[in-house]
């Protein structure tokens, strides 16, 4: 590492001297940023100077510079009661065995739990959630630039009505990996609601619906670094079991190629990054439960407004949760990926038609068993398989590289971690 990128990880950290004797503070960075993720926080004891390196987000931000960041992919799963598979369920990311839950449930009601595969080590893990279970059909999200999981509404395990709860998980940072803690709640209780991370610092809601099974228009945004929740104007629509994504200001010229996907060029001026928006994906009302919508809603957060953007959905009978990949992928966060059976492709404009959402389908690689899609390091994954802990076909999980289909590892998913996932967010540490 050059003087200068040393110092560029040092910045803010410039006490952080004598981190290992007999070594410049570059070489020593360099050595420490190549020890795994699961021994950072025994790391932080050490001294002072290395909990103040290793608590600091730049150290993250070097570790992927060099290679050497870890992709975790948390999944909220339902846990099929009764679990054998808990005893053979490894240590967790904060240093403690799983606990399990002796509290009373409602009959036929599934646990949850939060899931950790590391894409890097090839490692599954469960994390403990002590005390309680973690809410049913609660949103995963993750906040790369502070390093943290968010686990935002559902289902009170014990009422099963939905929550207004927010809970983190500290990846990074001080006190990382070592116990969640409570967030501000959110304003409204909602479940099965659209929800994206938006900018380094703001994760937006919107939709869902209440205890009543009502379809809501409200929206609300989350100050990671403030915690605290900032009502929004409502929606047009109501729309419950909706899909929520960023998306960048811009406009887009999409041409369609008759063998192959979708392309688009950007307009001149577009920095990935900036004047993001909140694209809410279709959902239904609440008389018309079960036939999705195929329109969506944009808040724009300089004209605090919605707009409406059309024909984003075009699959009436199927839900978009679990079928979308954001702009994450490929850097463009205005691409938009969905998983179904066959190749489709289709154009959409909001009604300003200052720009153009860029779709392309993926073909699902497997038929006629459950899937689940989503993201994994800027890449298409999709778990497959009946999703039963018990007997049968296991579960597993490919991944798309350019135009092929591949497995993430050579097994079936482990026994414990088969059950498809409700929500996931992926990030690097």
């Amino acid at each position: 590492m050059s003087k200068k990128r040393a110092g560029d990880v040092s910045k803010g950290i410039h006490k952080c001297h004598g981190l290992i004797p007999g070594l410049p503070s570059e070489l020593a960075i360099e050595c420490l940023v190549r020890v795994p993720y699961q021994f950072q926080s025994d790391m932080k004891s050490v001294s002072r100077s290395w909990r103040s390196l290793l608590s600091d987000s730049s150290f993250t931000k070097e570790r992927q510079r060099c290679g050497k960041a870890e992709l975790l992919l948390c999944l909220v799963q339902p846990l099929t009661p009764p679990n054998p598979a808990s005893k053979a369920v490894g240590e967790t990311l904060l240093g403690e065995k799983e606990v399990e839950d002796e509290s009373p449930r409602v009959s036929g009601t599934p646990r949850f739990g939060l899931s950790v595969y590391n894409a890097t080590m090839s490692t599954w893990n469960r994390v403990a959630f002590p005390g309680q279970q973690i809410p049913l059909f609660c949103e995963c999200v993750a906040v790369q630039a502070s390093g943290k999981i968010l686990l935002i509404g559902g289902w009170d395990p014990e009422t099963l009505q939905p929550v207004k709860d927010v809970y983190v998980l500290e990846l990074a940072g001080e006190g990382s990996g070592r116990r969640w803690r409570k967030g501000a709640s959110m304003n409204e209780a909602r479940s099965f609601f659209a929800c994206a991370t938006v900018g380094s610092t703001k994760v937006y809601v919107a939709g869902g619906h209440d205890d009543q099974k009502n379809a809501l228009r409200s929206a609300e945004v989350y100050d990671v670094e403030k915690d605290e929740w900032l009502m929004l104007p409502p929606m047009t629509e109501g729309r419950d079991e909706c899909q929520g994504l960023a998306m960048g200001l811009q406009k887009a010229h999409l041409n369609f190629d008759k063998d192959g996907p979708l392309s688009a060029h950007l307009c001149d001026g577009y920095t990935v990054g900036k004047e993001l928006r909140f694209c809410v994906l279709s959902g239904y009302g609440t008389e018309s439960q079960g036939r999705f919508r195929s329109d969506g809603e944009v808040y724009d957060p300089v004209t605090n407004s919605w707009s409406r953007i059309e024909n984003v959905w075009p699959f009436f009978d199927t839900s978009p949760r679990g079928r979308i990949i954001d702009g994450d992928i490929r850097g463009s966060s205005s691409k938009l990926w969905c998983f179904s059976d066959c190749k489709r492709e289709w154009e959409t404009e909001d009604e300003s038609r200052k720009w153009r959402l860029d779709l392309e389908s993926i073909e699902l690689p497997v038929t006629g068993s459950s899937v689940y899609g989503g993201s994994l390091g800027g890449e298409a994954v999709v778990m497959s398989g009946g999703g039963s802990e018990s007997g049968g076909r296991g579960t597993m999980m490919m991944r798309k590289t350019e135009e092929k289909w591949s497995r993430v590892h050579d097994h079936e998913i482990p026994f414990g971690f088969s059950s498809l996932p409700f929500s996931h967010a992926s990030i690097y540490v």
